[in-house]
């Protein structure tokens, strides 16, 4: 929203919380968005084994499966899809924040997508995050920031 996209999300949070497959349906788009509701995505990131095996046949052709490889050990489960194998829990457990493995996963993301930069989505996470969590910025800020030099640090 910050660059003038049209963004749209749809969490499952139900009984999911309590170690299943919660999952969250992102769009971000130059164009108005007709539904949040996405079938077959363009991108998927997982992170644990049980959303690989529900989500990871969803893909479509190639399109790019993100997951989190301190947490899942895969075989390519198609050829017709990219991967983008990312140690975000590893990384965020050597943080004060072993449990922001997604930060980690988002930073390096968003350099792989180049849909929208770092420092708008570092300037959003300080706009959203609540007051009585403030503290946890600059250790998010820091966790998306590694993640997004290590897909950097990649493409030389």
């Amino acid at each position: 929203m910050i660059e003038k996209k049209e963004v749209t999300w749809f969490p499952s949070y139900g009984a999911e919380m309590r170690g299943g497959t919660a999952h969250c349906t992102v769009i971000i788009s130059d164009e108005m968005i007709g539904s949040p509701v996405v079938r077959n995505p363009d991108i998927l990131a997982v992170m644990n084994e049980a959303s690989y095996k529900r989500f990871s046949e969803r893909i479509v052709a190639q399109g790019l499966l993100a997951y989190d490889s301190s947490m899942i050990s895969i075989r390519p489960p198609r050829k017709d899809i990219r991967l983008l194998k990312v140690p975000a829990s590893g990384i965020a457990a050597l943080s004060s924040a072993p449990k922001s493995a997604n930060m980690v996963m988002l930073g390096a993301l968003i350099s792989v997508m180049s849909i929208i930069s770092l420092d708008s989505t570092l300037e959003g996470l300080r706009v959203i995050t609540p007051t009585r969590r403030s503290d946890s910025v600059a250790v998010n800020s820091t966790l998306l920031r590694k993640g997004y030099q290590l897909v950097e640090d990649t493409k030389g």
